[in-house]
């Protein structure tokens, strides 16, 4: 059974607007990052055990 050509265009236009709708807000965190300078991810975390000390 043949796949119509407008479902084959339907379904890679909705996957294509799905994929856009979840990196996007990836894609915007990353780039304030480096707008800003910051590199959260190399600073050490706060956790109970230090908190006590």
């Amino acid at each position: 059974m043949a796949i119509d050509k407008t479902l084959t265009r339907r379904i890679l236009r909705d996957a294509s607007i799905s994929i856009f709708i979840y990196a996007l807000p990836v894609v915007l965190l990353l780039g304030w990052f480096h707008y800003k300078g910051e590199k959260p991810w190399l600073k050490t975390t706060k956790t109970i055990e230090n908190l006590k000390k």
